[in-house]
């Protein structure tokens, strides 16, 4: 793959992932500071909600999946669910030992996902089909 295609898929991931992004933040922080839920679960619902979004963008724009749904939405939910315990394994000890707002958690969660799920997408989730030779 050239690498200027590359670099394109990357930038295409980041927006859609920041626009699942900003969805999560924003229910992260309302869970939080309205309905005083606790911070871990309240990333973790804010996660979930932003991966359907994420899924759909990614499949039909960033990486115009070959593969079926079938094959895609497992993967999908493969990565994305290891994803989820990354995200939650770092909010939680960030919010356990250190002394940073809640949010400093998050963003350093945020930047590991997001190479997580950008290589697992690439290299599996929504890689062509492999083709078997005669």
């Amino acid at each position: 793959m050239p690498k200027v295609s590359l670099l394109k898929k990357f930038f295409r991931f980041v927006f859609v992932g920041g626009l699942a992004t900003a969805l999560q933040y924003v229910m992260l922080v309302a869970l939080v500071s309205l309905w005083q839920w606790q911070v871990t679960l309240a990333s973790s619902l804010g996660f979930t909600a932003s991966a359907v979004v994420n899924y759909w963008l990614n499949y039909k724009l960033t990486f115009k999946a070959k593969n079926g749904h079938r094959v895609a939405v497992f993967r999908f939910a493969v990565m994305a669910g290891m994803g989820l315990l990354l995200n939650g394994a770092i909010v939680q000890l960030g919010i356990t030992y250190t002394h940073l707002p809640y949010l400093w958690s998050q963003i350093a969660a945020t930047v590991a996902v997001l190479f997580w799920n950008f290589v697992g997408s690439l290299k599996w989730t929504y890689a062509p089909p492999v083709r078997k030779s005669a």
